[in-house]
């Protein structure tokens, strides 16, 4: 699965990016000030299908942030499926719990080839931007083909820098 390797090579450096940033340029510097990464849970409620994933966070600046993910899609008829995604989000309002962004996706349902296709979403974070953990809930739309699914997301964050 030549996609499953290139997802992975692309975590791998997002991850490593971060650290490499804050140790060159001090705590909190940096292109990247801090990152979050958590598990999530959802909805396809066009396919019928139960989603789990997990995403990082990586903040560029004041109100914008870079969000990898990636989930396993549980449909009731059908094989298991996946969706790997590139998205950024911005936030806006006074704390930032508001957000909203799209991406691109790479999506494959169980039974077919995999297919590109764009996201978009808003949400909403729980916590003040000063806590360690970080609820949220998202609504997301993916389009692949002309179709455009709504899912509802649960997740949290947690806070690995800064």
């Amino acid at each position: 699965m030549p996609a499953w390797n290139a997802a992975a090579v692309t975590a791998l450096i997002l991850l490593l990016a971060p650290a490499h940033a804050s140790a060159q340029y001090g705590r909190g510097g940096g292109l990247f000030r801090t990152l979050s990464l958590g598990p999530r849970v959802g909805r396809d409620f066009e396919n019928h299908a139960w989603s789990v994933g997990a995403q990082v966070s990586l903040p560029v600046g004041q109100n914008l942030e870079l969000r990898p993910s990636g989930d396993l899609f549980f449909p009731r008829d059908g094989d298991t499926g996946w969706q790997v995604n590139g998205d950024a989000a911005i936030h806006v309002g006074q704390g930032g719990g508001l957000y909203g962004g799209g991406g691109i996706a790479f999506a494959h349902p169980g039974n077919s080839g995999t297919k590109t296709g764009y996201n978009l979403f808003f949400g909403l974070s729980t916590a003040a931007p000063s806590d360690q953990i970080k609820g949220f809930v998202e609504f997301r739309w993916t389009m692949v083909n002309h179709t455009s699914p709504f899912r509802l997301a649960l997740g949290f964050n947690y806070r690995v820098g800064g």
